[in-house]
């Protein structure tokens, strides 16, 4: 923050050279550490552990599994489906890369834009929380281990896990976390800028941009400050019903038969090619659009998920393993793949119908802008709008409400299966962390910021659920 006030073009620079190095020597590690991570998933499901019931056989559930499923949701996908799910298929539509053989604008591109999507956003990434998370909940609540991320190599190492190599990891991942949380709030606060400007005129500034983040930290720890059973799964069903509120609208008022032809081309494609993409097999050495898309993408999950894992484990007491993996893994992964055809899908309509209309506000306005002026093809596009910022306020005050929750557990070690709550003033002071490093990105680097921070918050988080995933391993053989 510091370097950012003081001088910006470094800043920029630092970052910029971090981001390349991490893309040239770790983007296998990312994209082949998903894939293992899905496999495993696959593998517990099936397993005896799957009829083992987090907390025992007596345990009682904390949330029904509809707000069980509505706040698990929310804490994941934050911003990014907000974000991503008009912008990303259109750049790819326009810009495919050269390795895929398909010409820009085509047919061919229209349905590699979509399939590429769904692997930046469905199965794999899912796949990180849902280990991570798992292998916490069992540790937490099966083994009695302490509030923390050092819970997560308990199973593996045993003992040999000392107190002050715990304190360590836990210190990593909140830098990890505050890093990928502030990515993400970059995020929201260039789409929320933009709606102001569509909506009102009001021009995107670093002072909008501070005002805006305030009212999210703000209201996220007023929310954080009631508790599980009372805020958290408030926001939560909010948050969903308004998902579900726009996905309806756009399938009802766009383009419908286009965009489920388009989805199901596209799911094909994802599902014949999953292996090549997740694997770079077709992509030539030397490239870097893996590097700049998928391992950033990844690299945002992997940051998210060791503290995120904390929040997920202790809300899935009184389920069983299997449910745990059919909620955090294949419902998010069938939700997503809906949000984004039917987002994207419209948007890659309206952009092949217009001669490029949506694209061209991409290189104009830049990514943000992008939802807006998909809004406006459709009927009652204000409304719209104002309903998509109340979307994306409300997206991350659910994300920051979880996560500032999980932060203040950890920092205090004050959460046991029998006292859930975590201290206010914690929550309080880690949240504005966030939003200070939220803004500078959002001021200085702009959409590229929030790819940068994602890659380096996600290095230490890769390690940990890897090794959170060979943990699983032993629990799979220790309770089953």
């Amino acid at each position: 923050m510091a370097v950012t006030a003081a001088d910006e073009q470094r800043f920029i620079a630092i970052a910029t050279a971090v981001n390349a190095a991490i893309i040239d020597h770790f983007s296998v590690l990312f994209l082949y550490s998903a894939v293992l991570l899905l496999g495993l998933c696959v593998y517990i499901f099936c397993s005896p552990l799957g009829n083992v019931r987090i907390g025992g056989e007596r345990a009682d559930r904390i949330y029904s599994p509809f707000r069980w499923f509505a706040v698990s949701l929310t804490t994941v996908v934050a911003m990014g489906i907000l974000f991503w799910a008009v912008a990303e298929p259109v750049v790819h539509f326009r810009e495919p890369p050269g390795f895929s053989g398909v010409e820009p604008g085509s047919d061919a591109a229209m349905v590699f834009s979509l399939s590429t999507v769904f692997v930046h956003w469905t199965l794999a990434p899912y796949a990180i929380y849902t280990v991570a998370a798992l292998t916490f909940a069992l540790a937490f609540y099966n083994l009695g281990c302490e509030f923390s991320v050092g819970s997560l190599f308990r199973p593996l190492l045993g003992r040999r896990l000392g107190e002050p190599t715990a304190e360590a990891i836990d210190g990593l991942v909140l830098f990890a976390v505050v890093v990928g949380m502030s990515a993400v709030l970059s995020a929201g606060l260039l789409l929320i800028g933009d709606g102001l400007l569509y909506l009102f005129a009001l021009p995107k500034s670093s002072g909008v941009y501070a005002a805006i983040a305030g009212f999210i930290v703000t209201v996220a720890l007023l929310s954080a400050a009631s508790g599980l059973r009372q805020g958290i799964q408030l926001f939560a069903r909010i948050n969903t019903f308004v998902f579900v509120l726009l996905l309806f609208y756009l399938l009802l008022v766009g383009p419908t038969a286009f965009v489920v032809r388009l989805g199901a081309l596209s799911l094909f494609d994802f599902l014949v090619d999953f292996f090549p993409r997740q694997l770079l097999l077709n992509e030539p050495q030397g490239s870097r659009w893996s590097g700049w898309w998928t391992t950033a993408f990844y690299a945002s999950w992997f940051a998210w998920a060791p503290l995120s894992c904390l929040f997920l484990g202790k809300i899935a007491r009184g389920y069983t393993v299997r449910q745990f993996i059919l909620v955090n893994l294949v419902l998010p992964s069938l939700f997503g793949m809906l949000w984004f055809t039917v987002f994207g899908g419209a948007a890659l309509y309206y952009d092949s119908v217009g001669e490029g209309g949506m694209f061209a506000v991409y290189r104009d306005e830049g990514l943000a802008a992008m939802t807006y002026q998909l809004f406006g093809y459709l009927p009652g596009s204000r409304v719209l709008s104002v309903f998509f910022v109340f979307a994306c306020f409300i997206s991350f005050i659910t994300a920051t409400d979880s996560n500032t929750d999980a932060i203040g557990g950890l920092c205090m070690k004050a959460v046991t299966a029998e006292r859930m709550g975590s201290p206010f003033v914690i929550k309080l002071l880690w949240a504005a962390v966030i939003g200070v490093i939220g803004w500078c990105s959002a001021s200085y680097l702009g959409a590229d910021g929030i790819k940068m921070l994602a890659n380096l918050a996600g290095l230490p988080g890769v390690l940990i659920v890897l090794a959170s995933g060979a943990s699983l391993l032993v629990l799979a053989r220790k309770l089953a």
